[in-house]
């Protein structure tokens, strides 16, 4: 199993991030280059105890963005004010 703080580096916090964690049930992250979609999964089902739904993935200039969509029944805004991230 690999450790989720080597999987997920830090929360991309942008306007549209935050509007995806009101309206979309989203929470994106950079992620490191080399981790799939299911090692992804598995860290952000360890780090904020939630079930993910879907993760999305793209390369940009910043890194390998993560959008990782929670399961019905779980919150986008619990999971990010537990990372500080109002």
């Amino acid at each position: 199993m690999v450790n989720p703080y080597d999987v997920i580096m830090m929360p991309w916090i942008t306007e549209k991030s935050m509007e995806a964690r009101s309206s979309d049930n989203r929470l994106e992250f950079i992620v490191r280059r080399s981790c799939t979609k299911g090692e992804i999964a598995a860290a952000v089902e360890i780090l904020f105890d939630a079930e993910v739904a879907k993760v999305n993935v793209r390369n940009t200039k910043h890194g390998k963005l993560a959008s990782v969509r929670l399961a019905e029944g779980y919150h986008a805004d619990e999971a990010a004010m537990r990372l500080g991230a109002f």
